[in-house]
């Protein structure tokens, strides 16, 4: 138990997820297509690392098997990148594109509701700037009461 003064309540600081979406501009489009550039850069950079270390290693080794298999992964994410920027390209604009989830941080303390405190929140963001935030209310009261 987390000890307090007497005057105040015992709290805790909570990790939870925070999901993103953004609204698609040609901005947006210009910076996913940058991103996807510096990820394809970094995976060849990866599996030029990755073949000099296997070189360390006999085939049958199986921190050779480990580094191949990221090798494979990094080559097939280089593969995938006509793909994506089709994909990046077919963003409607004004839409809504989810980019995941992000840590948030909330204090909860005694007499709290922890489902709503945890419960689904997102932020709405054009081209970084929040516009919106959307707190989903908690399903427990609807399914149980």
């Amino acid at each position: 138990m987390v000890e307090t003064p007497k005057n105040k309540k015992a709290q805790v600081i909570l990790k939870r997820q925070i999901i993103v979406k953004a609204v698609v501009t040609e901005s947006f489009k210009t910076f996913l297509n940058y991103e996807l550039s510096e990820t394809v850069k970094m995976n060849t950079n990866k599996i030029n690392q990755l073949e000099n270390q296997m070189k360390l290693f006999d085939q049958k080794d199986p921190r050779y098997t480990q580094l191949n298999n990221e090798k494979r992964e990094a080559e097939a994410y280089i593969k995938s990148e006509a793909d994506q920027r089709k994909f990046i390209s077919d963003l409607e604009l004004n839409s809504v594109y989810s980019q995941g989830p992000i840590d948030g941080m909330v204090t909860v303390s005694v007499g709290d509701n922890l489902y709503e405190k945890l419960g689904g929140v997102e932020l709405i963001v054009k081209d970084g700037v929040v516009q919106k935030i959307n707190a989903n209310p908690s399903q427990f009261q609807s399914v149980v009461g």
